[in-house]
């Protein structure tokens, strides 16, 4: 296959593994470069609305997402201190009825495996592990991408680089330099907890949404409802002087229930029943004005990393390597085409980083704003509460 026709791909997550079926179903060869040396479970859930589950139905993933999946009935939401509900949005049913896909919740570590599983089926997709992009250079017909396994560097020369490498992306700091992410000085502290330890409200088929001050707290059930997601999140700047290599450390379960001390019995009840606990800390990055150069370009977190109170970041890389598919398969100049889907995605992801921001103030107010947000929500109606996201939700990629 000729070097034009032959993509690398630096980072074999959910938006590198996604792009790599896009571009391989449109004719091309793709090599994904992934740092790790095997793939591993990670993460916990990951919540899909519309606008990214039918990205990866129109991939013809639909009969592994049905065995993987589930569709929540709805979004509950409470007050936090007293357990009153104060809205309750329609999801099952409502979300594919009204937006033409459905909003599914899954861990996020079934979904990798399904994505790598389609990759593997597709002769023009290689995956090297344990192979991390370290430099590139530009030149007319492409790029040549130096990639670093066990110390030894090589050398390939591609028609384009898609850096896929997430929020510490070497391929954007070899464009943009090193900068650092913008800690949002908030903590996730995230558990899996059987369902079978829970009381009933905290194990049904729902999204449950929890505010205080300063703090929320989401569950939602996974694998068929063995077990629940339980996301924790309170204002903290432990990030600013963590050490350690990632972004994630274990954390004290009971620093995490002194947290919630005040909270009603129920939230109090449920952190109790908890294993075990890690803390999370939370960044992302102002929107760029440009992500690429030449034949190079990102996608996802490396791109737009985004705070989580949109549960949108999986999303916008799904739809990024949907995008970027169908620009690189029109047989356009690469660098023409990549520019091209950074305009069609720029300012949607930027929106999307905003929106996320906005809302992790919403949701970590002091009073006499939590006061007020409480008041609010629950004197608007659930099904409202959902369509003010239309903008989000009927995009199709």
């Amino acid at each position: 296959m000729s070097e034009r026709r032959t993509i690398a791909i630096a980072g074999g997550g959910i938006g590198g593994l996604i792009a790599a079926l896009a571009l391989a179903r449109g004719g091309m060869r793709v090599l994904v470069y992934e740092r790790a040396a095997r793939f591993a479970p990670f993460g916990a859930g990951i919540q899909l609305s519309p606008n990214a589950s039918r990205v990866l139905y129109a991939f013809g993933l639909g009969k592994a997402l049905a065995t993987a999946a589930s569709e929540p009935e709805g979004l509950i939401v409470r007050r936090g201190r007293d357990a009153q509900e104060l809205a309750r949005g329609p999801l099952k049913g409502f979300m594919g009825q009204r937006y033409g896909a459905p909003y599914l919740i899954l861990h996020r570590a079934d979904l990798h495996t399904i994505l790598r599983v389609a990759t593997e089926k597709e002769i023009d997709i290689d995956i090297e592990m344990g192979t991390a992009v370290a430099d590139f250079a530009l030149h007319k017909n492409g790029v040549t991408v130096l990639t670093e396994r066990d110390h030894q560097l090589e050398e390939h020369r591609v028609a384009a680089l898609i850096g896929a490498d997430g929020l510490r992306s070497t391929v954007r700091a070899r464009m943009f330099g090193n900068d650092q992410p913008r800690p949002a000085e908030r903590t996730a502290w995230r558990a899996l907890v059987p369902a079978d330890q829970l009381p009933p409200e905290f194990a049904a088929n729902n999204v449950g949404l929890w505010l205080g001050h300063d703090a929320h707290l989401v569950h939602y059930p996974l694998r068929g409802g063995s077990v629940i997601n339980v996301v924790a999140v309170v204002a903290d700047a432990w990030q600013a002087t963590w050490t350690g290599d990632g972004w994630n450390s274990p954390g004290d379960k009971d620093e995490l229930a002194g947290r919630f001390s005040a909270w009603a019995p129920q939230v109090r009840d449920l952190i109790d029943s908890l294993p075990s606990v890690t803390r999370w800390a939370l960044a992302d990055r102002k929107p760029l004005r440009r992500w690429g150069e030449g034949a190079v370009t990102l996608l996802g977190d490396a791109a737009h990393p985004m705070l989580p109170f949109l549960a949108q970041g999986g999303g916008m890389a799904i739809e990024d390597a949907m995008t970027l598919g169908r620009c690189l398969v029109r047989g356009e100049d690469v660098a023409v085409a990549l520019r091209k889907y950074e305009r069609l995605r720029r300012y949607r992801t930027a929106r999307v980083q905003r929106e996320a921001r906005r809302m992790d103030r919403i949701y970590h107010y002091s009073n006499p704003m939590a006061a007020l947000r409480d008041m609010v929500m629950g004197a608007r109606s659930g099904q409202k509460m959902i369509e003010r996201y239309n903008w989000l939700y009927r995009h199709k990629s």
